[in-house]
């Protein structure tokens, strides 16, 4: 269960803007969001008016990239979804897209078939409410938020629940609320699913002897790719793990112990 609370968090999915109008659109109100490219095609978040550039991106070595001509893509705003005319330049690729979005902003959420109740919107690190600062069809799949909300200079994190884990859309401007979507993203997921609070604090990129002190016992590690500190609540105690990630293998370690798991 454990393992799999932890491919819940991790799992997620890159957000992108595209249009369908060949409008050209100021710079100072571009929004460019980059997403992965799947079987030719790129499947997008948030609906956009105006493309002013496409530019495909090598996902193994992000310094090659190629900017596509007008005519060599097509997208529809109805799916939210991007297509490419010629065969494209890498194996794997990112595309990043910059463009003029629709106004009020406009969030499609391709995957979700679940009910309003399983969608938690997040919203300068604050829990965003329904009706009230946005409104979901779940016809359409569509997220439309309030008018006066612009994503463009917002932290936003939206999360949704999927057969394969979760569906994550976010953009954090500041990390000084990581901690704080955490906890609202783990109370969302207790509310759902029932269980211990368990909140994961993303802690990648920090020395471990920081790491440490914020937990109260010793890491005698290498420096891990990635690092989460994991928190359970229950029956009034509070017990901390931390999982370092290395490219074959992840370490748990608790005050008492260390355990290896290969992949």
């Amino acid at each position: 269960m454990k393992k799999l609370l932890i491919a819940l968090f991790i799992s997620c999915f890159l957000i992108a803007a595209l249009s369908a109008a060949n409008l050209s659109v100021s710079k100072d109100k571009l929004f460019p969001i980059e997403t992965e490219v799947v079987n030719r095609t790129a499947t997008t978040y948030f609906v956009y008016a105006g493309i002013d550039s496409v530019e495909i991106i090598n996902a193994n070595q992000k310094l090659q990239k190629t900017r596509l001509k007008k005519n060599e893509y097509t997208y529809d705003k109805a799916t939210a979804c991007i297509r490419f005319k010629k065969e494209l330049p890498y194996e794997n690729c990112i595309v990043k897209v910059k463009g003029l979005p629709t106004i009020p902003y406009s969030c499609y959420l391709k995957d979700f078939d679940g009910t309003k109740s399983e969608l938690l919107v997040i919203l300068n690190n604050l829990t965003a409410v329904e009706k009230k600062d946005y409104v979901y069809d779940p016809k359409t799949k569509l997220i439309v938020f309030r008018p006066d909300i612009d994503i463009s200079n917002t932290s936003y994190y939206m999360v949704y629940y999927v057969q394969t884990g979760n569906g994550v859309v976010s953009k954090t401007i500041s990390n000084d609320f990581n901690d704080t979507i955490a906890e609202l993203h783990a109370r969302h997921n207790q509310q759902l699913f029932g269980g211990p609070l368990v909140i994961y604090k993303d802690r990648t990129g920090v020395p471990l002897f920081k790491v440490a002190q914020e937990v109260g016992f010793k890491l005698n590690l290498w420096p891990p790719r990635a690092c989460t500190i994991c928190e359970t609540y229950e029956n009034n105690r509070k017990n901390v793990t931390v999982l370092c990630y290395y490219r074959d293998r992840y370490i748990e370690c608790t005050e008492n112990k260390t355990i290896e798991y290969r992949y």
